[in-house]
C-alpha cells in the first residue's frame, strides 16, 4: 500500500514516470539476510549469525566495497541530501550503479517505544522518498531510479494478547539469532508452533542454517514491542514492492497533471459483522493540498455486484497534518435478508465520480437473519 501511494506521488509529480511490480523477498524476512541478497553477488554465505556476500561481510561499511567492486557506490538519503548540487554530482560520477539506504520505517517501527507513530513514519517515507527521487534526477542527472525493500511489515493497531504468541519450549545452544518473528540458528529439530525452513532454500545461501518462524501472524515473544514486526512468511513480509522511475524528457509529458486524489484506506485487518448496523473506521491517508485533491466515496458492503448495506457517499476533505484528524467513521445498515458465514461479502470504497473501485476488503457476516430495529 506505501509503494502504491508512493507510485501515485511520483506520477503526479513534473515529467516523471512511475511504476509499481513486486519480487519476493527472502525468509527469514529481516534487514541483514534481506539487505544481502539485494546486493550484486555470486553467492551468499554465512559466518556465525553475519550474511557475507561473496566473503565479504554486507554490514553498511562493507556493503560500499561490494559494490566498488561493481563499480558501484553506497550511501545513505540523509548524506546524500545534505550534498550541495556540485558535490553530489562528484560523488556520484562515473558510478555504474548507486544504492541509495532509507530507514524511516524501520527505525521507528523497530523501537517499542515508537511503534505506534508506523503510519507517520510510512506518510514521512512516502514524502523523502518522493523528494530524494526528485533530487537524484534533478540534480544528479540520473536517468532510471529503481525503489525496493529488504523486506515488508506486519502492523496491528491494537496490543496483542497472548493468544498471539507461539511459545518456543527449548532454545537450543545452536540458536544464533531469536527475534519476535523468526530464530536462526544450526541444528533446529521441528517444533509444534513454529515452521522449520533452510535458508538455503528460502534465500540461496550456502551452509545448513536454518530457521524457524511461527505460524500465521504469531510471535515468539512480545519483548521490544509487538505491534510492527516482520520476519516471518505472511505475503505482508515478504512481497515486497518495486518501483521504477522514468524521468520524460518528451514533450508530451509536459501536459501531464500534476494533481491527485487523496487516498482512503480501511484500518484494521479483520472485519466480523455480527449485528444490523457496523461501523468502519477509514483514514485519509495524505492532507488535501494544492496538488492532492478531496475524493468523495461511496461506500457499501457487496455480495458479488449487489450492494447488501446502505451505499454512504463521504467526503474526505482534510487538509490537517495530524492522522487522527484525517479519520472518520462510517457505518453502514444490512438489508433485512438470510446472510452465511461461507458466503464472500466486501467491502467496497468507490469513487463517487468515475466509480473506480479505491478499496476493497474482505468482510464476514456471521449472523442470523433476525430483527434488530
Amino acid at each position: 500500500e506505501a509503494a502504491q501511494e508512493l507510485t501515485s506521488e511520483l506520477n503526479g509529480m513534473y515529467r516523471f514516470e512511475a511504476s509499481l511490480s513486486s519480487q519476493l523477498g527472502v525468509l527469514p524476512s529481516y534487514t541483514a539476510l534481506g539487505m544481502a541478497s539485494l546486493l550484486p553477488h555470486q553467492k551468499l554465505s554465512w559466518k556465525g549469525a553475519d550474511v557475507l556476500v561473496d566473503g565479504q561481510s554486507s554490514s553498511a561499511a562493507g556493503r560500499d566495497a561490494i559494490l566498488q567492486g561493481v563499480g558501484g557506490l553506497a550511501c545513505r538519503s540523509e548524506q546524500l541530501m545534505a550534498m550541495k548540487k556540485d558535490e553530489g554530482r562528484e560523488l556520484v560520477r562515473d558510478r555504474r550503479v548507486v544504492y541509495i539506504y532509507h530507514d524511516t520505517v524501520d527505525a521507528i517501527g523497530d523501537d517499542g517505544k515508537t511503534e505506534g507513530r508506523t503510519f507517520e513514519a510510512v506518510r514521512a517515507a512516502i514524502r523523502e522518498l518522493a523528494s530524494l527521487v526528485a533530487y537524484v534526477v534533478n540534480n544528479l542527472n540520473a536517468n532510471h531510479v529503481l525503489i525496493t525493500a529488504d523486506h515488508g511489515f506486519l502492523y496491528t493497531e491494537t496490543p496483542r494478547a497472548e493468544t498471539d504468541k507461539s511459545r518456543l519450549e527449548e532454545k537450543p545452544d545452536t540458536v544464533l539469532v531469536a527475534k519476535k518473528r523468526y530464530v536462526i540458528g544450526t541444528q533446529l529439530h521441528a517444533a509444534d508452533s513454529a515452521w522449520c525452513g533452510q535458508t538455503s532454500v528460502t534465500a540461496g545461501t550456502e551452509g545448513e542454517t536454518q530457521f524457524w518462524i511461527p505460524k500465521g501472524v504469531n510471535l515468539f515473544h512480545f519483548v521490544g514491542g509487538a505491534q510492527f514486526v516482520h520476519g516471518g512468511a505472511m505475503p505482508q513480509e515478504i512481497v515486497v514492492p518495486v518501483v521504477t522511475v522514468k524521468h520524460r524528457k518528451d514533450k508530451v509529458s509536459r501536459g501531464d497533471t500534476k494533481t491527485k486524489s487523496v487516498s482512503v484506506h480501511v484500518l484494521g485487518s479483520s472485519h466480523r459483522i455480527t449485528t444490523a448496523q457496523h461501523r468502519f473506521q477509514l483514514i485519509q491517508t495524505e492532507a488535501v493540498s494544492e496538488r492532492v485533491k478531496p475524493v468523495t466515496l461511496r461506500i457499501a458492503i457487496y455480495e458479488g455486484e449487489e450492494p447488501v448495506t446502505d451505499v454512504q457517499t463521504v467526503k474526505f476533505d482534510s487538509s490537517s497534518a495530524s492522522l487522527d484528524d484525517r479519520k472518520k467513521w462510517v457505518s453502514v445498515v444490512l438489508k433485512e435478508r438470510p446472510y452465511s458465514k461461507k458466503t464472500s461479502y466486501r467491502l467496497v470504497l468507490r469513487d463517487a465520480e468515475t466509480g473506480i473501485e479505491q478499496q476493497s476488503v474482505e468482510v464476514i457476516i456471521d449472523r442470523a437473519f433476525t430483527d434488530d430495529f
